[in-house]
């Protein structure tokens, strides 16, 4: 029996369409919010990347993520930190390590970029009906979940942070609290 789901790379092709029509829609009505961003692709990608790291990206750790060289990194972040974008700030733990996190101007930023674009995204929500509207919601949780995950790592439960300590003593040679199994 074939099913009717869509493929991964039907519904990227559907996710192409829409984002090319808020666009021209957005154009249409002169809410383009690119058209007054003071910052080039690769720096507002790094900011939205610095913005939605809990605890700070490393330049290291930027740049692996823009898949580019430490000598591509440093000027794209002075540039940030000079518009006042991001700012750098010590490791909690290794004070070798900077850690980039984005400024309330930086933050702002962002949130300007994405209000001009959530008008056109409201009147098209606002056609839909509550079963389509909590369809829509719940993927778009789901993508955010999966994208703070790639970006912080996975959330455990704070209820389960005991059992996973248990088990790390456990597993892990030298631990304090190291069991023996026989």
């Amino acid at each position: 029996m074939l099913s009717d789901a869509p493929t991964t790379d039907a519904v990227l092709q559907r996710y192409r369409q829409l984002m090319r029509a808020l666009q021209i829609e957005r154009a249409r009505r002169g809410t383009e919010p690119w058209y007054e961003c003071p910052m080039t692709m690769p720096q507002l990608r790094a900011l939205s990347l610095i913005a939605a790291s809990q605890r700070g990206l490393s330049s290291r750790e930027l740049a692996a993520m823009l898949a580019v060289g430490p000598s591509a990194i440093t000027p794209l972040v002075d540039r940030l930190v000079e518009r006042g974008f991001a700012r750098r700030t010590e490791d909690l733990h290794d004070r070798r390590i900077a850690r980039l996190e984005a400024t309330e101007s930086g933050t702002a930023m962002l949130e300007r970029m994405a209000v001009g674009q959530s008008d056109v995204i409201r009147d098209i929500l606002a056609q839909l009906g509550p079963a389509e509207l909590e369809v829509v919601d719940h993927g778009d949780a789901r993508i955010a979940r999966d994208d703070r995950e790639r970006v912080n790592g996975p959330q455990r439960p704070a209820r389960f942070s005991a059992l996973w300590q248990h088990l790390r003593t456990r597993v892990h040679p030298g631990s304090k609290n190291q069991s023996r199994h026989t």
